[in-house]
C-alpha cells in the first residue's frame, strides 16, 4: 500500500480539488433532478414505487460519498505520499475503502432503480424475464464486489494501514473477476439504454417528440461509456502512488454513478417541465393535438384526474388502451375523442 520512497522525492500534487469540482457539480445536479422527480411523484397524489425509493437512497449514498471525499482530500487525498504524513495516509485510505463500499451500494441501487421502472412498461412475459434476468445478474454481479471489497485481503485492516502478516487471494482472480463483471455490467448499461426504444417506437408522437424521448431514455449510454474508459486506465492507475492516482479513477466512478442518476431521472420529469410551460406560457397549447407523451392511463385518471405523476409506462399503457378503443368502435375514433370520454 505504502512504499518506500529511494533518492528524492517526486514532485508534489493535489488532484482533489478537481476531483471536487467536477463530481461536485454534478452532485448537486442530479440532487436537484432526484428531488424535482420525487416532488412530482407525490403532488398532487404520493405515487412513488419502489425504483424512485431506489433511486432516492442511490442519491443519498453519493452524497454522503461526496462528503467523505472531501475529508480525505483535506487529509492528503491527491497528493504523493511523500508529501503527506503516515497518520494522515492511514486515514485517507481508510476513508477511501468506505467510499468503495458506498460507490458499489450506490451504483447498484441506481443500475436496480432503472430496471425496476422498465418493467412496468410492457406486460410481456418475454419482457418481464429478460429484465428480472437483468436484476439477477446485477445482484449477483454487486454480490461479488462487495466478496472481493471485504475477503480479497486479510486482516481487514491491511486495506488502510501496513499489516506484517497480510494474506491475499492472487492478483489474477481479481483481475479475472473485475474485468468480467465490468464488461457484464458495461453490457447490461447499453441493453437498458436500448430496450425502451421499440416500445417508443410504437407510440402515436410526432417524430421530434419520439426522438427526443429515446435520448432521455438513452442517457444511460454516456454511463456505460465512461464505465468502459475506466476498464480502460485501471491498470494504469493501480500502478503507481495510490494516494495520488486514484484520484482520476475515484472521479470517473463518481461521474458514472451521477450521470446514472441523472439519465433515471430526466425521462419522468419530461412532463412535469412541459406542463410548467404550458403555465408560464413558454410553449403552446396541445388541446387540438394528439395526446402528450407520458400521460397517465386511462384507469389512473378515473381515480386521480388532473394528477401530474405522468411518465413513460402511463403512456405506453394510454396508447394500447386508445388503439384499443379505436378498433372496437365503428368509424373509428381520435384520440382526443377518447380524452373526452375520461371522466
Amino acid at each position: 500500500m505504502m512504499g518506500i520512497l529511494d533518492g528524492p522525492p517526486p514532485p508534489d500534487t493535489n488532484f482533489a480539488p478537481t476531483f471536487l469540482g467536477v463530481t461536485g457539480v454534478f452532485t448537486l445536479l442530479a440532487i436537484g433532478l432526484c428531488g424535482a422527480r420525487l416532488y412530482s411523484r407525490i403532488r398532487p397524489k404520493f405515487l412513488l414505487r419502489i425504483d424512485d425509493y431506489l433511486i432516492l437512497i442511490g442519491t443519498f449514498l453519493c452524497t454522503v460519498n461526496f462528503g467523505i471525499s472531501a475529508a480525505s482530500g483535506s487529509h492528503g487525498w491527491g497528493h504523493h505520499t511523500a508529501y503527506v504524513t503516515p497518520k494522515n495516509i492511514v486515514l485517507v485510505f481508510k476513508l477511501n475503502f468506505v467510499t468503495q463500499v458506498l460507490w458499489i451500494l450506490a451504483i447498484a441501487l441506481v443500475r436496480l432503480s432503472i430496471a425496476s421502472s422498465l418493467l412496468r412498461l410492457s406486460p410481456d412475459r418475454a419482457w418481464k424475464w429478460t429484465l428480472w434476468t437483468i436484476i439477477g445478474i446485477q445482484i449477483l454481479t454487486y454480490i461479488g464486489h462487495m466478496i472481493f471489497q471485504f475477503f480479497n485481503c486479510m486482516p481487514l485492516r491491511a486495506n488502510w494501514e501496513p499489516v506484517y502478516d497480510i494474506r491475499c487471494w492472487p492478483r489474477k482472480y481479481v483481475l479475472i473477476f473485475g474485468w468480467t463483471a465490468n464488461s457484464i455490467l458495461v453490457a447490461i448499461d447499453v441493453i437498458l439504454a436500448l430496450l425502451p426504444i421499440h416500445l417508443i417506437r410504437t407510440l402515436h408522437r410526432s417524430i421530434r417528440e419520439k426522438i427526443l424521448i429515446c435520448c432521455l431514455m438513452a442517457m444511460g449510454l454516456v454511463a456505460a461509456a465512461i464505465a468502459a474508459y475506466r476498464m480502460g486506465i485501471s491498470d494504469k492507475t493501480f500502478a503507481g502512488d495510490l494516494l495520488s492516482s486514484t484520484v482520476m479513477m475515484s472521479m470517473w466512478c463518481m461521474l458514472e454513478v451521477l450521470l446514472g442518476i441523472i439519465a433515471a431521472c430526466l425521462a419522468p420529469l419530461k412532463a412535469p417541465a412541459e406542463r410548467m410551460l404550458h403555465q408560464f406560457g413558454l410553449l403552446a397549447s396541445r388541446v387540438n393535438m394528439s395526446k402528450p407523451s407520458f400521460v397517465l392511463s386511462l384507469p389512473e385518471r378515473q381515480h386521480t384526474p388532473n394528477s401530474d405523476n405522468s411518465d413513460l409506462v402511463d403512456s405506453v399503457h394510454s396508447d394500447r388502451l386508445a388503439r384499443k378503443e379505436r378498433k372496437g368502435m365503428k368509424g373509428g375514433v381520435t384520440t382526443v375523442e377518447v380524452d373526452h370520454r375520461v371522466p
